[in-house]
C-alpha cells in the first residue's frame, strides 16, 4: 500500500513537470519574436516563389526586389527588438531568426545592408 501511494506521487510529479513543459503559454517578447518569424517564413516563400518564376514573367524580378526589401525591413525590426529583450528564452529566439537571415542573405549572395 505504501509503496503504491508513492508510485502515485511519482507519476503525479512527473505528469505536473510534464504539463508545465507543454502547457506554457509563451510570453509577449517570445510573441514579438514569433510574429517576425512568421513574417520572415512568408518573405522566404515569396522569394522563392519569384526566383522560380525568373525569366517567366517579366514581374518575378520586381517580386524579388520586394522579397529582399521587406528581409530587410524584418532583420532591422528584429535587430531593433533583439535589443529591447530581456527573457532568455526571446532571445535565443531572435538570436536563432538572426542566424536565419544571415543564413538566407549567404545563399541568395544578397548584400547586406
Amino acid at each position: 500500500m505504501g509503496k503504491t501511494i508513492i508510485v502515485l506521487i511519482l507519476i503525479a510529479a512527473a505528469g505536473y513537470f510534464v504539463y508545465q513543459q507543454v502547457g506554457r503559454t509563451p510570453s509577449e517578447e517570445e510573441d514579438l519574436v514569433t510574429h517576425l518569424r512568421d513574417r520572415y517564413a512568408a518573405v522566404v516563400n515569396q522569394f522563392a516563389s519569384a526566383a522560380g518564376r525568373a525569366g517567366l514573367l517579366a514581374d518575378s524580378i520586381g517580386d524579388a526586389d520586394a522579397a529582399v526589401t521587406a528581409m530587410k525591413k524584418i532583420r532591422s525590426e528584429l535587430e531593433e527588438l533583439r535589443k529591447r529583450l530581456t527573457e532568455a528564452g526571446a532571445i535565443r529566439k531572435a538570436d536563432a531568426l538572426l542566424e536565419k537571415i544571415e543564413n538566407f542573405y549567404l545563399k541568395n549572395n544578397i548584400l547586406r545592408p
